[in-house]
């Protein structure tokens, strides 16, 4: 039991922080980078503030 919830509560931090990694990395690309994965710069940053926890 406490294993399970030890797990589960690893897998939850560990894709909280690709998140916030993934979110702040998308505030540095420039904008043929942005035009590659076909977003704009303002979505880019909205999707950047949004906090880790949110999906």
């Amino acid at each position: 039991m406490l294993h399970d919830n030890l797990i589960t509560l690893f897998a939850t931090w560990r894709r909280q922080a690709q998140r916030h990694r993934s979110r702040r990395r998308l505030q540095e690309l420039d904008r043929h980078l942005l035009d590659d994965i076909g977003i704009d710069r303002r979505t880019a940053l909205h999707e950047a503030r949004k906090p880790f926890w949110k999906p």
